[in-house]
């Protein structure tokens, strides 16, 4: 199984980035393929389908990078900071380019994290965009607060809180099982 974790950070060593390296790990601990497309290290051009404003090689390369993955994905993951109550406008920038034939009845996990207030409410806004694209948020999310997170020596943040990081497992055991056993694969 394959799948793509979407960190809609604008900052390149963000709390959304850590728990994704989290995720991964957890993935790949049950043997299955997953990529982290990290918004801050593989930016988007703003959507334009008018054709008026050239848009960037580099920016081209990474929406089809993105495009590829996700197709191939069996599950996704759409992380978030919690930016003024709701998702990152890369993130649904990054979801613009991205239609039903991406997320038709594939579970998708749902994680944001947040520097104030903690707050779930950009999960409930990414809940909604999920289902308009036909695909299945699953149960479980995460909703983690910086004070989650602890540094490295090199100033690499990891989850840290032992709570979350039981959560985490769960929330992975709970997509890997949507996804191995979808009764809506004759519906892709």
């Amino acid at each position: 199984m394959k799948g793509l974790i979407i960190v809609g950070s604008a900052s390149p060593n963000s709390h959304t980035r850590a728990l994704a390296q989290f995720l991964k790990g957890q993935i790949e601990a049950h043997h299955h393929e997953v990529e982290i497309f990290d918004l801050a290290e593989r930016p988007l051009h703003m959507l334009d389908f008018s054709g008026q404003n050239p848009v960037p090689e580099a920016y081209q390369r990474n929406a089809e990078q993105l495009k590829s993955l996700a197709m191939e994905a069996d599950f996704l993951i759409l992380g978030t900071p919690n930016y003024h109550g709701s998702y990152s406008g890369s993130l649904k920038n990054a979801l613009d380019y991205l239609n039903m034939d991406y997320f038709k009845m594939k579970p998708v996990g749902l994680v944001n994290n947040s520097g104030g207030i903690v707050s779930a409410e950009p999960l409930s806004h990414l809940r909604l965009i999920v289902r308009s694209l036909l695909g299945i948020a699953v149960p479980t999310q995460i909703a983690t607060h910086d004070s989650d997170y602890d540094k490295l020596e090199d100033g690499t943040l990891y989850l840290s809180n032992e709570e979350f990081q039981l959560r985490a497992k769960l929330f992975i055991d709970q997509i890997l099982s949507f996804a191995k056993n979808s009764p809506y694969e004759h519906l892709k």
